[in-house]
């Protein structure tokens, strides 16, 4: 797959910034911390695009705690990014770069995809089974077990520079990733790079070698 370069720019653009903060608020945007962000937004654009320009960029310790999800019976350990300046930069970043991650994936990933989701692989499996119910028959479900605590850092910095060659770009991925072992549940980045690190996966059990 091409490298893609000159990506740092416009993650660091002002308006990138901008919608950056404005995506990140949804859903919070009644707390203080957020509100007073989006009340001064041209402020702290220009304070974001600061540290990205300078690298002067350092990811916020993580507030921590462990939850039992009832829906799997699994206990996680959750990271809650702080909103400035850290889940801004994490928009500014993907909203870059999800398009080159996107072109390489599975089309029938859903999971944490825009426009899709599980009534996106809920409409392709009554397809599949409508056109063909006697291949459609069996079902294989798997795990990887911790599977965001359980990915290697240098491994997903390593396969990320198959796809980006930008090097500002790289800076600003390696600081992410370095700022916890493992992918942190709860970084915007995370569901995106862990998608990407599964591609591979996804290719060889649709298209299992002869």
């Amino acid at each position: 797959m091409k490298r893609i370069g000159n990506i740092y720019e416009k993650i660091c653009d002002v308006d990138n910034i901008k919608l950056a903060i404005l995506e990140a608020s949804k859903g919070k945007r009644l707390q203080n911390r957020v509100a007073h962000v989006l009340n001064n937004i041209d402020e702290f654009s220009v304070k974001i695009q600061y540290m990205l320009v300078n690298q002067t960029y350092k990811p916020s310790p993580y507030i921590s705690k462990i939850i039992f999800d009832s829906s799997s019976g699994k206990e996680r350990t959750i990271y809650k990014p702080m909103f400035f300046p850290d889940q801004i930069i994490h928009w500014a970043l993907i909203l870059q770069i999800k398009n080159i991650i996107m072109r390489g994936m599975y089309f029938y990933n859903c999971g944490s995809i825009p426009n899709k989701g599980s009534s996106f692989g809920q409409r392709a499996l009554e397809s599949w089974i409508r056109k063909d119910a006697q291949k459609t028959k069996y079902c294989l479900k798997m795990d990887v077990s911790k599977f965001y605590p359980s990915i290697k850092n240098e491994l997903l910095k390593q396969s990320l520079r198959k796809i980006v060659k930008d090097k500002d770009c790289l800076w600003l991925i390696d600081s992410i990733i370095d700022s916890e072992t493992g992918l942190p549940i709860g970084n915007y980045t995370s569901q995106w790079f862990a998608n990407y690190f599964l591609q591979n996966l996804d290719h060889f059990v649709n298209y299992p070698p002869p």
